[in-house]
């Protein structure tokens, strides 16, 4: 890894991680049923923080990362960037009633900084898929390699009001929903359609991986090349017949006083089912779903504004 990239991941590490990620907590012994618990002093100052200070690096493809001068102020170098990176071409502008990168930031920060995985697909890429505006898709794709082997990595965030905002919005993720009105029709992301169109597209966007990711990847790029050039099924296909891992996260910051995992059982237990459920019926049986909640006290449209004026502030 570029010296550059491994430093940032230990500033994060150092200095964000436990911010909001430092006490993981479990439903019994179901260890994909998390929920991370925190000192909530100074909560939304920690929010604003890790946001801004990480915003750059879940928005910027490596070799833009590299060129940073990390030498000296790191936390206001990257709050710098940040605001340069909020208000550039890169991030579109949404209200942030309906703006979903703050959920994405949080979700990368988890994946990246707290799980060790690796992109396999920039926010700036993922843009392009199905839209020039805002991300059409999965919120996150990446990938692990374990004991030799390749996992991919498929997430979805939401930082939203309530737990129970957060459960339906993920669902509606994993089964989509029928036109309404004006309304356009949307496609559940657990489908054959969706995810073969959607690992496609990030495969032909290899361009944003690091030089050491693609080296780790080659192995995988030329069976796969070979297997679609010889013209045999779909990608989802190949996952299943070399029996590489899919991991599914699903991922939600919302408003609880609760700090007992146990209280949201029947929201993980109601997305594990429907995830489990797609990914059967798409012929998988070498896979994982992962569903991590963060409860806060104070109000996610407040956190979210407090997030916004900073970027209104010099």
């Amino acid at each position: 890894m570029d010296s550059t990239l491994h430093d940032l991941e230990e500033y994060f590490e150092t200095n964000h991680k436990n911010k909001i990620f430092f006490s993981r907590l479990t439903v019994d012994n179901k260890t994909f049923q998390v929920m991370y618990d925190y000192d909530k002093k100074e909560e939304v100052e920690k929010f604003v923080s890790n946001f801004t200070e990480y915003l750059p690096y879940y928005v910027y493809p490596a070799d833009v990362l590299e060129c940073l001068d990390l030498n000296g102020d790191v936390a206001t170098k990257l709050s710098d960037l940040s605001r340069t990176c909020w208000s550039g071409p890169s991030v579109p502008f949404r209200d942030s009633k309906v703006n979903g990168i703050f959920g994405e930031v949080f979700l990368d920060f988890y994946e990246r900084i707290v799980n060790k995985a690796k992109l396999a697909s920039t926010y700036v890429s993922r843009r392009d898929f199905n839209s020039n505006y805002e991300n059409k898709g999965f919120d996150n794709a990446l990938f692990l390699i374990n004991n030799g082997e390749i996992e991919f990595v498929f997430a979805e965030s939401k930082f939203v009001s309530t737990k129970t905002t957060a459960k339906n919005s993920l669902l509606e993720d994993i089964t989509g929903k029928p036109a309404s009105g004006n309304t356009p029709e949307k496609k559940g992301h657990l489908t054959k359609e969706f995810l073969n169109d959607y690992i496609t597209f990030i495969v032909e966007k290899n361009a944003f991986f690091s030089q050491e990711d693609k080296e780790l990847l080659k192995p995988f790029f030329r069976e796969l090349n070979t297997w679609l050039i010889q013209g045999k099924k779909d990608f989802i296909s190949f996952l299943i017949q070399k029996n590489i891992k899919v991991n599914c996260v699903f991922f939600a910051i919302f408003k609880s006083n609760s700090t007992n995992p146990k209280d949201f059982i029947d929201c993980y237990d109601a997305i594990e089912k429907e995830a489990k459920n797609h990914l059967n019926n798409l012929g998988f049986t070498n896979y994982s779903v992962e569903i991590v909640f963060i409860p806060t006290q104070s109000e996610s449209m407040m956190i979210k504004g407090e997030i916004d004026e900073y970027y209104k502030t010099n």
